[in-house]
Order: C-alpha cells, then structure tokens, then sequence
C-alpha cells in the first residue's frame, strides 16, 4: 500500500493528525479534570505533556513499523483503556479509541484479504483448527439467536464476539516476526504500569473516572480502585492475569535495575488489588505463582525464592506490622466469607454466585444442552431465575456463561482450546532458546493458568478486551513458533 504509506509520511497529514490528538485530548482533559482543583489540574497537564513527548520521542521508530502493523499496535493499545478514556456518545452507542481504531482497520483488513493476499496468507496460518473453532462459533452464535427470547442482548453479545475474536485473526495474520511479539509484550507491561497508576490514584484521593460504578456510592467505598474499569472485579482480574508477564521479566531480565523497578510494579500491583476485594482474584494470583514455581522455575531460583520468602516475610511483619496485620486480616475476611451462609433477609456474595450457577445450570438443561442463544443469561436471570439472586443478572463466572448461552459443544471446545493453549506455551517454553521466547511464553503461561479463575470474578468477560488479547496474544505466538519450526525443519543444507 505504497500510496497510504506515503500519504501518513506527508508532513502536513502527520501535523494535521498531532492537531487533531492534540485537540481532542486537550479538550477531552479540559472537560473531565475539575477547575477547582490546580494541583490535579497541573498533574493532568503534565502528564498530557509527557505523553506528547513521548509520541515525539518515538516518532522515528513509528515510521520504520509498516502501516498494518501499526494499526495492530493502536488497536491491541487501546484496547487497554476500553471506554475508560474519551468515550463520546455517538446516537445509541458509544465511541472510543478501541472502537475507532476497529472500525479503521476493518476495511483495510478486508481491502488485504481480498486484494493483496501475500499479505494475509492462509498457508503461513498453523493453527487452523483453532481459527475454525472460532468462526464455528461465530456462526453458531448468530444462528442461535433463531431462538433467543431477547433479540436485542443477543445481538449485542454476538458483535462483543466478533470484535473479540476477529482481534484473534488480526493477530495470527499480521504477526509474523519476533519483533512484534516483543512490542506487543511492552505495550501490555507499559499499560499495566499505567492502569496500576491510575487504580492506586483512585485509591488515594477517592477520584475515578467517569466510567467507574464507584462515582456512585457511599463515601467509605471511595476508595476502591477500578482504573479504567467499571467495577473492581473487572480491574482485579486484569490485574491477575497481566502480573505474570511482568514476572517472567523480573525472573528472566538480567539488569538487577530493572528487576528493582518489575518487582515494584508487581508488589504495587498487588497493594492495588487488595483494595479491590476480589476473592476469586486472591486465589487466582497464588494458584499461578504456585505453578510457576513449581514447573517454571529452576532448582537454584527455587532455593533461592524460598530464602528470600522467609527473610521477606519476617521482615515485613517487623518493619510493617501494623499494615501487614491489617492486610491479612482483609485477606482472610474475604476468605472467610467463601464459607459463609447466608439468610433470608441478607443473601451473602458466595451465595449469590452459588445461585447464579444453579440458575445457569438449570437453564442449559431446559435447552437440552444446546444453550439459551447469545447474551440471554442475563434475560432468563431476570425472568426464569429459580433460585434468588438479589437482582443480580450478570452469570459472574464465564465457563458458566459461556455453558448457558452458547451449549455443550462451543463449551466443550473451549475448554479443549484452553488446555491446549496451556500445553502449546508450556511446550514452547520448554523448547525456546532466546530470551524473549522464554519471557513471552512463560507470561502468557502463568497469564492462563491464573485466567481460569480470575474469570470468575467479572459480572461478564465478554466485553474485556485484555481477555481476547490474552487468547489472541497466545494464539498467535503459537501460530509463528509453528511456522518458525517448520522453516527451520524444512531449511535446505547449505
């Protein structure tokens, strides 16, 4: 695409464009930071400041990345901040910069599907079988809504899957060198830097974005963090899933600074989530760490984490102990309440989750199994419901959710996809000689393995784009580990 390249390298449409950002995120700034408030104002500009910087700073690698490329960049970027920043109402739906960057690369994807096909090759794709399985599902999603008792969440559930899964082909398609797993792996450790940030902003001065459900309640929960997020669950699990990419960095990175600077951002990160109370997540992080040590791990950095483990904790109950007592006592708290009952008058959260699976659970067995149809969980929970749920309509647990809407069989296959992908990236980690190989697949594994239960938590994850880029970012690295092994195995003897 010689001539789109050359119209984005024009200086005058590169000044036109740093206009329109600059304008636009002026503005949006202008609008959502309070007047009355010059320090915060002043930080809010700064930082708009630094990241105009930045965007000049790297200015001369943007344009040495291909076009496609980029917009894959902007794409899985964006797609961090979801409706968290900048969001505009545009007549019943809303507009963001993951949505309008979507609807950028679409046509030009389909414009390199049809048109320029060495490009999107179909040959270089070694995992077929897994992008059949999610067009099947595509597919079987639309022909469910044939028999779904509310059209309208159906189909809006069924465009939250084609807009996850199609990031899935973007990935397997346009990601063909190492070099761009290794930007998209420092897009996804610079984001969560940035979300940590802002969740410990909200914890410390009680201010969330517009976005935030915590804008609307009591005083004394103004201090739960939801970041870019709307609820806490949402930010908890992303929190749980992302903290293992930066700890294969800390394990693999051989700079003692920058081991310093991962493991802040990964002790930061935690301090964050206990604020979040999301008990799925609290065994989530653990039951990754526990498989980490145990198949990721060496024996020489086994010795040494549990030596390190015990001189920490002492050191920490005697430097801290005030805190550190307070945030187990918050840990168990939660944990606690796992086994707890609830009575007639005040239904405890465990069973309110308890009654949304016997709930699901009965409704897929009235469909003999073939599931209810698209996003129509939540409209049986608010009509058919057995058993109470205190008014609570969304499964909060996506094996559940995806069982009750889309049947045994999309349910089945997901499962096997799941394990599969944890047998592949284990596999590769394994195999991989270079440090970036190890790095990745070994984020991405213990990402998974914490995935099955921080999914759990979120009302619904059909929406949270970090879990479609988890899959697409697995998937894809499997596909060019394949294609990389091939080329090496059918290599012609010098």
């Amino acid at each position: 695409m010689p001539d789109l390249r050359r119209l984005f390298q024009s200086k005058i449409t590169q000044g036109i464009l740093a206009l329109c950002f600059a304008a636009i995120t002026g503005s949006w700034l202008i609008d959502r930071v309070p007047v009355q408030s010059p320090l915060l104002l002043t930080a809010a500009l700064a930082g708009y400041v630094a990241l105009m910087a930045v965007f000049i700073a790297i200015k001369p690698v943007v344009q040495q990345i291909p076009i496609m490329n980029l917009l894959l960049y902007l794409l899985i970027f964006s797609s961090f901040l979801g409706a968290g920043i900048m969001n505009i109402p545009v007549g019943p739906i809303s507009m963001f910069p993951y949505r309008m960057v979507y609807v950028l690369m679409v046509p030009v994807v389909l414009y390199l599907a049809l048109f320029k096909k060495d490009i999107l090759e179909w040959e270089r794709v070694k995992v077929k079988p897994v992008m059949y399985f999610h067009l099947f599902w595509m597919l079987y999603a639309l022909f469910s809504l044939s028999w779904t008792r509310s059209f309208s969440m159906g189909a809006v559930d069924l465009i939250f899957l084609i807009i996850g899964i199609s990031l899935i082909f973007f990935m397997v398609f346009l990601m063909k060198k190492e070099e761009e797993f290794k930007h998209v792996y420092w897009i996804w450790l610079g984001m969560f830097a940035v979300l940590t940030v802002i969740g410990l902003w909200n914890h410390v001065t009680h201010n969330h974005l517009a976005i935030s459900r915590i804008n609307k309640v009591a005083e004394y929960q103004k201090g739960i963090p939801t970041s870019v997020f709307v609820n806490e669950n949402d930010f908890a699990s992303f929190i749980s899933v992302s903290f293992f990419l930066v700890l294969a960095f800390v394990h693999r990175t051989r700079s003692w600074l920058l081991k310093a600077v991962g493991a802040a951002l990964m002790l930061l990160s935690l301090y964050v989530m206990i604020f979040t109370s999301s008990r799925a997540n609290f065994i989530a992080i653990p039951l990754g760490l526990a498989f980490w040590f145990v198949f990721l791990t060496n024996k020489k950095v086994k010795r040494s984490l549990v030596v390190l483990g015990f001189v920490g904790l002492a050191a920490g109950i005697v430097m801290f102990k005030e805190k550190f007592a307070a945030a187990i006592g918050k840990i168990e708290g939660m944990l606690h309440s796992l086994l707890a009952s609830g009575s007639q008058a005040e239904i405890a959260s465990v069973d309110i989750r308890s009654n949304l699976i016997k709930n699901g659970l009965l409704f897929f067995e009235k469909s003999f199994g073939f599931g209810i149809g698209s996003g129509n969980s939540k409209y049986y929970l608010m009509h058919y419901a057995e058993f109470p749920t205190k008014g609570i309509i969304n499964v909060h647990n996506w094996w559940i959710e995806i069982l009750v809407n889309y049947g045994a069989v999309i349910f089945a296959g997901y499962v096997l996809l799941y394990l599969w992908v944890i047998l592949q990236l284990f596999r590769i980690f394994r195999q991989s000689g270079t440090l970036y190989e190890k790095i990745i697949s070994e984020g991405l594994l213990g990402g998974m393995i914490a995935f099955s239960l921080s999914c759990i938590s979120p009302s619904s994850q059909i929406s949270l784009n970090y879990l479609w880029l988890l899959f697409a970012f697995s998937i894809s690295y499997i596909n060019f580990w394949r294609v990389k092994q091939n080329e090496v195995q059918y290599r012609p003897m010098k």
